[in-house]
């Protein structure tokens, strides 16, 4: 069994020093900050629009949409917590671009039938955002197929592969299934790129700011980064290997013009070796990353007028050395959850170094809990990137950017613990998710009758 090794008891760290200095000793040093003020600095991007302030919600989904693929009460309610929470920058969680790349059963779809309900979603938070701080966020959407973790409405794995992969083939759904792998056409790959330009058209009816062109983690854009052993026109050279992302900016920026930015979240490696994972070292096997594609692809997307890079990988938690994403996959694997943040940040500055027009999004915040933001804010002062990213630190603690803005500190009490209940209750329970500890009322009574299957 997998072991997440979390030596660190943030509760007796007294202040940042003693953060800091347990950080160092194990070859960590993050940048630091006491003062926040600068997390509170409103963002403009190229275009002239404006971001309230650097602190961005994350996308992460509650598992908790309608079989339509609508928003429910659930989601609802998580956004208006949102709004009202103060960060800048609300990045709307992943909604699937055809019904067949949902990862869940109750993934959202964009699609004409449910742009009503969504764009109600966006009023009703912008709307509580402005009833509470006086403005709205900035507010993007992130479309995605799911392609290796696709599912039908049974929980089954249906995975849409583009090329094999020994390291993953077996393990293809959020849960664990393998499922039987179609491998996809170049035709189905065409309509994929028009689902995402599309569904660009339908988010600017929705109300939103920008889109993002998910290419990150294990879903099909990012894969086509990684397809150097797929014959055809979207495999092999780096030119393929990105066309189908080049066609979807060019696509929204010809359809929609001016009406809606675009963004992306972007793996800046794999943590898989050469040649079935991207970002790395170009010898097989080898696990180590090379940031040169990543880094060339990042100019020509700021090039082309996308406004906002958010690094990623398959998850914060894995380094692109050792075991790397390959831990979750193996028994009795450790992994150090620290170390793959601080790697991940660490190449987020190289990146934005070799990309001065970009502007740049962190991930892997919430590892650090109520250390996030002082380490948020001493990174971006010292050029590491331009916006704090906080992803599963919102389920627990929504409005953790209203106590930074109030009271220059996050609140231990308030914080995520990184105890992975918010997984259990989709990898195990299959249900929706939140966050067990601190919004009991809804997900504990799931998490016990789902997870630890008791009566209640």
């Amino acid at each position: 069994m997998k072991k997440v090794c979390k030596p660190y008891k943030f509760s007796s760290f007294k202040s940042n020093e003693d953060f800091t200095a347990a950080m160092a000793a194990d070859g960590m040093d993050f940048p630091i900050s006491d003062d926040l003020s600068v997390l509170l600095e409103p963002v403009t991007l190229k275009n002239g629009h404006v971001i309230p302030n650097r602190l961005v919600i994350q996308p992460l989904e509650g598992f908790d949409g309608t079989k339509e693929g609508n928003p429910s009460d659930l989601i609802f309610r998580r956004y208006r917590r949102y709004a009202e929470g103060g960060a800048g920058l609300i990045w709307y969680e992943s909604i699937t671009v055809a019904d067949d790349g949902r990862c869940n059963p109750l993934q959202m779809i964009i699609k004409e039938e449910t742009v009503p309900e969504i764009k109600r979603l966006v009023d009703e938070s912008d709307a509580a955002a402005i009833a509470k701080h006086g403005r709205k966020p900035y507010n993007v959407l992130q479309l995605t197929h799911s392609g290796r973790r696709s599912t039908n409405e049974k929980w089954e794995s249906t995975p849409l592969a583009v090329v094999p992969n020994p390291y993953i083939d077996h393990h293809n759904s959020i849960d664990g299934q393998s499922g039987q792998i179609t491998f996809a056409t170049d035709e189905k790959i065409e309509e994929i790129v028009e689902g995402f330009i599309r569904g660009a058209e339908l988010a600017m009816e929705c109300g939103f700011d920008s889109v993002d062109v998910k290419i990150c983690h294990e879903y099909i854009l990012r894969e086509l980064l990684a397809a150097y052993n797929r014959p055809g026109k979207y495999g092999g050279s780096f030119e393929n290997r990105i066309r189908a992302t080049m066609d979807i900016v060019h696509g929204i920026k010809e359809r929609c013009g001016d009406g809606i930015d675009i963004c992306v979240r972007l793996n800046a490696y794999d943590c898989i070796p050469w040649p079935h994972g991207w970002g790395m070292k170009q010898e097989e096997g080898v696990m180590e990353p090379d940031p040169a594609e990543v880094i060339k692809l990042c100019n020509m997307l700021v090039e082309e007028g996308v406004d906002l890079i958010n690094l990623s990988t398959m998850m914060p938690r894995y380094q692109p050395t050792g075991r790397g994403y390959l831990a979750e996959l193996e028994e009795d694997a450790v992994i150090e959850p620290y170390q793959g943040v601080y790697a991940l940040f660490e190449m987020t500055r190289r990146i934005k170094e070799a990309v001065p027009g970009g502007t740049f999004v962190c991930t892997g915040l919430t590892w650090l809990e109520n250390f996030g933001a002082a380490v948020a804010a001493g990174c971006i002062r010292e050029g590491w990137y331009d916006l704090a990213g906080f992803g599963r630190q919102a389920f627990a603690y929504p409005d953790f950017a209203e106590d930074i803005m109030k009271h220059n500190t996050m609140m231990r009490g308030k914080c995520c613990i990184t105890c992975d209940k918010c997984y259990d209750l989709i990898q195990k329970g299959h249900v929706q998710s939140g966050c067990v500890i601190r919004d009991q009322e809804i997900y504990l009574p799931l998490y016990r009758k789902y997870v630890q299957k008791r009566e209640q």
